[in-house]
């Protein structure tokens, strides 16, 4: 399989969704859906049909909610006035990120799965319960372990019954978070869920 990476900035979503509408993949490893925060609280959007197009078209999805907490703008402007006291994040030159709350964070999880739940093929939501960014750790500047509980228990509440969830007690950046990933992955190989295109 050849990987190809987009990157979680607006563009590179649009262009993943639009290759995803067209079953351009094999299957999709979607780890970084902040997109779709980002969409619902005025970030960098990569519009209304993110973490969509893949499941419509019969794509299987392995789906993690990496940065699902954080919002992205120009990180060379000012702080969007409806992020405004919010703890944040400068990721690099270009961009920054801000914090959402418990609450918003419950919205974005019943999000991700009312857009799962519309997937044609199989999905695996993978959860690692530990935290879903670098800076969310303990002792990290957007550490919010109120904020992670609440999201993870709507996750565990609302994900569709035909999505496989797949619980992890480490964070989204630990070996044990990729092993998980790689085991669910070969295992559709093996089963034929995925498959070689010649």
């Amino acid at each position: 399989f050849e990987v190809a990476v987009f990157h979680a900035t607006g563009m590179g979503g649009r262009a993943f969704e639009s290759l995803s509408r067209e079953g351009a993949f094999a299957a999709v490893m979607d780890f970084a859906p902040q997109e779709v925060s980002n969409h619902m609280f005025g970030g960098l959007s990569a519009g209304a049909d993110r973490l969509t197009n893949a499941g419509q078209s019969g794509t299987p999805q392995l789906v993690a909610p990496g940065c699902y907490d954080l919002v992205d703008f120009v990180g060379w402007q000012g702080v969007p006035v409806q992020l405004e006291g919010r703890p944040t994040h400068a990721h690099n030159r270009l961009l920054s990120s801000a914090g959402l709350e418990a609450g918003e964070r419950r919205v974005v999880a019943q999000s991700l799965c009312r857009k799962l739940s519309q997937a044609q093929a199989p999905v695996a939501f993978v959860l690692p319960n530990q935290g879903c960014n670098e800076w969310d750790r303990p002792g990290g500047e957007l550490h919010d372990a109120e904020g992670l509980a609440a999201f993870c228990d709507e996750i565990r509440s609302l994900c569709p019954d035909t999505v496989a969830l797949h619980e992890l007690d480490c964070h989204i950046n630990d070996a044990a978070f990729c092993d998980r990933v790689l085991e669910i992955f070969d295992s559709w190989v093996a089963s034929g869920v995925v498959c070689a295109t010649v």
